[in-house]
């Protein structure tokens, strides 16, 4: 009689990066569903929109199935939508999500959006999700190698998102386990900067899920940290197997939000990890606070004013900062295609207040004929502007595959290996 099998260690590791200033991914570690959702928007709604998909899918009960995860997906969806056009700040927000659970002794995995989920078995990782963004879409069709996808200028874009439309499309695929497998579900902080066989190296060399979580979030840091990093690791085995509780000591790090965390110091359940006490001891003690000193009665008038436009000016700056933070734009580069641009769209004299974001590739005159309304067409989140700049890259940027041509009617076709002659 085959034995149940169940998920009977976890672990869970999530980090802002080394240069978003707040982590929008969220995650779920439990005894029979692991996720990911990784948030997109501005006014930091990415998060908003990451917590409501978590949300819906943790308030399921125990070990559900495949189909009720996927319920909840399209209710988080709904829900999303519901929020965005109500709230202005999070017009445009959205979130990816994939989730993997046991269901009928297979696993399976409900996804939407470029999360993915893998499967490592004896040293070998297996991709069991396919992205849904426009690279990965490229590569399907046979436009693209697969090589060339890992450092295209769109294999960031996305094509499917929870918020993104009133109706969302769910995919569902399933694997059968086996006792030692691990499944990985991970943020494209991990798969877009760590190649496959480095994570099933890193999966292999780790001495436990901790271990191995810590690993293949410093390997994302090391390749320069750009994004938010997570992953959410679930080791297979005999369900009789596994601790009182039905899961071995669970890990469970996630970064203080708004805090660029570094790895080694992340806060973890029962203290901090990378640091030990008798350092945090020696840590300099923080500087006691001056007294303040009387003055002469004698004040200029000048200060107090002088004060008052500086502080406006800080106030006035810091607001623009603010602001430019959470602003992306669609504009014509030098080299006459559209890109993405993060900040606000003005000109100093020897400043520039925004950078490129995301070059989308499509010719400016072309989206200006085609889409008059997308190049230059106002502010937007970062959602909204990824929704843009993906229409503009599926109307006007893909490649048009050669259709295939009948035969004219009388037309000889030589057989399969044989050479025409005339």
């Amino acid at each position: 009689m085959t034995r149940p099998l169940a998920l009977v260690e976890l672990a869970r590791l999530s980090d802002t990066g080394r240069v978003r200033s707040h982590n929008e991914d969220r995650s779920l570690a439990e005894p029979s569903l692991i996720a990911v959702a990784d948030g997109m928007g501005g006014a930091q709604a990415g998060e908003v929109a990451a917590d409501m998909a978590v949300q819906a899918i943790s308030q399921l009960a125990a070990a559900p199935s495949a189909d009720e995860v996927r319920s909840a997906v399209e209710r988080a969806n709904t829900e999303i939508r519901r929020l965005a056009e109500e709230d202005s700040d999070k017009a445009g927000m959205g979130t990816t999500m994939t989730a993997a659970m046991l269901d009928g002794g297979q696993l399976a995995v409900v996804h939407v959006g470029d999360s993915r989920a893998y499967l490592w078995r004896g040293g070998q990782l297996r991709q069991l999700t396919e992205d849904h963004s426009v690279v990965a879409e490229l590569v399907r069709r046979g436009s693209l190698a697969p090589e060339e996808a890992e450092g295209h200028p769109h294999r960031n874009v996305i094509t499917r998102a929870l918020g993104a439309e009133a109706r969302v499309k769910v995919d569902t695929v399933s694997a059968e386990l086996e006792p030692g497998d691990v499944v990985l579900v991970c943020s494209d902080g991990l798969s877009s900067y760590v190649p496959d066989a480095d994570i099933a190296e890193e999966l292999g060399a780790a001495a436990s899920l901790d271990d191995a979580a810590r690993r293949l979030v410093e390997r994302a840091n090391a390749a320069g940290g750009h994004d938010n990093v997570t992953v959410v690791l679930g080791r297979v085995g005999p369900a009789d197997e596994a601790p009182e509780g039905g899961v071995a000591a669970t890990l469970a790090l996630d970064a203080v939000e708004d805090r660029a965390a570094d790895t080694a110091e992340i806060p973890v359940l029962g203290g901090t990890r990378g640091r030990s006490a008798q350092a945090a001891a020696e840590a300099p003690a923080a500087r006691a606070p001056r007294v303040l000193e009387p003055v002469s009665r004698r004040r200029s008038r000048r200060k107090p004013l002088l004060v008052g436009v500086l502080v406006l000016a800080a106030a006035a700056a810091g607001t623009l900062a603010w602001i430019g933070s959470r602003t992306y734009t669609l504009q014509e580069t030098d080299e006459g295609t559209v890109a993405v641009e993060h900040g606000l769209p003005w000109e100093i004299p020897g400043l520039s207040l925004s950078s490129s974001w995301q070059d989308t590739g499509v010719p400016a005159d072309v989206a200006r004929e085609g889409s008059p309304d997308a190049l230059g067409g106002g502010w937007h989140g970062l959602g909204e502007a990824v929704q843009v700049a993906s229409g503009l890259v599926w109307r006007h940027g893909l490649p048009e595959l050669t259709p295939l041509q009948p035969p004219a009617a009388g037309a000889i076709v030589p057989a399969e290996g044989s050479v025409p002659t005339g």
